[in-house]
């Protein structure tokens, strides 16, 4: 597998080896017919958010009743509770910059910049950890997952900087400190699956913490696409433009249960939920 060492930053000195195996899934088209467990056009609750995160760019499950937000000018991170529907504490990371996903594992936050670069920290601490990637020149991310199978993180790419680079999802080994090129969507597989090639540019990624299949959300054509990690469209759906304004951010509780964050596209950002139906 075309692999990238990272260099690592701060808390992320020190590169671990490489796997031998080729990881990389092999392309392949639409998968036999899915079920979606979720009514997209019935949202169970809608939760309006603060000023402060109009441009909503990414969540992340945290607590029970509770989600981590972050937005794309300012490095602070918001809890968002869904129980009390209010932001009921913040904290910062940094300064300013361009960021497009959150995640949250074993305890501690990854923020993801538009340009792969990944910041790490426990919450509230001041000891803050920064990755540079090593992504193929001129690429920009938009969505930030974790696979617990494999224990990586995924960055999955809005605009790539070359053939190679466009409509792929890299990962990052947390054990390891490297970067994969995980998977890669082709034209015919998109076109098959009724989405026009040039509007696939993934806003969010997440991972199904029942089934496993991978969950990828456009903001660019408003569309929500399931695969799985062969690389097999599953299942693909348009968005209905007025209940999703400008989906960006996407996650799961640990029951299944789906979050969506959108952009409040001049008005007051929101997150919408949808109950996991088996």
């Amino acid at each position: 597998m075309n692999r990238l060492l990272v260099g690592l930053a701060l808390l992320l000195a020190g590169c671990g080896t490489s796997s031998n195996q080729n990881d990389k899934p092999e392309a392949g088209k639409m998968a036999p017919p899915f079920s979606l467990p979720y009514k997209l056009d019935a949202p169970d609750a809608n939760f309006s958010l603060p000023a402060s995160l109009r441009e909503i760019s990414g969540l992340t499950y945290y607590k029970p009743n509770q989600l981590l937000c972050v937005q794309d000018e300012e490095a602070v991170v918001y809890v968002f509770d869904t129980e009390k529907k209010k932001v009921v504490q913040d904290f910062g990371f940094g300064g300013y910059g361009d960021f497009e996903g959150i995640e949250y594992v074993n305890g501690e936050v990854y923020v993801l910049e538009s340009t792969g670069n990944l910041f790490r920290f426990k919450p509230e601490s001041t000891q803050i950890g920064r990755t540079k990637t090593g992504l193929p020149a001129k690429t920009e991310v938009e969505g930030l997952g974790y696979d617990p199978k494999t224990k990586r993180l995924l960055i999955a790419v809005k605009n790539g900087g070359g053939a190679s680079s466009d409509k792929a999802v890299y990962s990052f080994d947390l054990l390891n400190r490297a970067v994969f090129r995980d998977m890669g969507l082709n034209d015919e597989q998109l076109t098959g699956a009724g989405i026009d090639p040039k509007t696939y540019k993934p806003s969010g990624i997440a991972v199904h913490p029942v089934t496993g299949e991978w969950y990828v959300l456009t903001s660019t054509g408003k569309r929500l696409l399931v695969t799985n990690r062969q690389a097999k469209i599953l299942y693909s759906v348009p968005l209905d433009a007025k209940l999703f304004r400008q989906p960006e951010g996407i996650c799961f509780a640990p029951n299944g249960d789906l979050f969506v964050a959108s952009e409040g596209d001049g008005k007051n950002g929101y997150i919408l939920k949808f109950r996991y139906k088996k």
